[in-house]
């Protein structure tokens, strides 16, 4: 079995995992060698669930170009997948699925959160919204290769 994975919000007390999909594995070892990295989550604002961070500093250089890459619809993917765009260089942005997307927009995939974890990334997704329209509260997100 290759590596994990593992997302972890802890202000909202919510840690899950994810495992590479059968097309762009080697952009998902890419991401993971990249960990751990950290940042403040955000989440889309009119679009639907969606839990977003962006401008990751990577410590490495893309491994394969963007459109190289299989993409998939944010309003068609499953639920809990994760989505990865490279805007420049060593900067990334991280997306995560937790429930319906009205936004018909394409980015390359390169996990899904395991089944039994589907619940938990909801959470972390209510809590972030929360965070965003109700109290204020900062979320951080770690990602760590495990």
């Amino acid at each position: 079995m290759g590596r994990i994975l593992e997302m972890e919000w802890p202000e909202a007390g919510v840690k899950v995992e994810s495992e590479p999909l059968s097309f762009n594995q080697d952009f998902y070892e890419y991401f993971l060698d990249n960990c751990p990295l950290k940042g403040i989550q955000s989440h889309a604002v009119v679009s639907g669930k969606l839990l977003y961070i962006m401008n990751l500093k990577l410590s490495k250089f893309p491994s394969r170009r963007y459109m190289e890459l299989k993409m998939e619809d944010l309003s068609e993917a499953p639920l809990g997948r994760i989505f990865i765009f490279i805007t420049a260089g060593k900067v990334g942005s991280v997306m995560v699925k937790y429930g319906d997307i009205t936004e018909p927009m394409s980015y390359p995939t390169i996990a899904q959160v395991k089944k039994e974890d589907l619940e938990k990334i909801k959470q972390a997704g209510r809590a972030e919204w929360n965070s965003i329209y109700r109290n204020k509260e900062i979320i951080s997100v770690y990602y760590r290769a495990k």
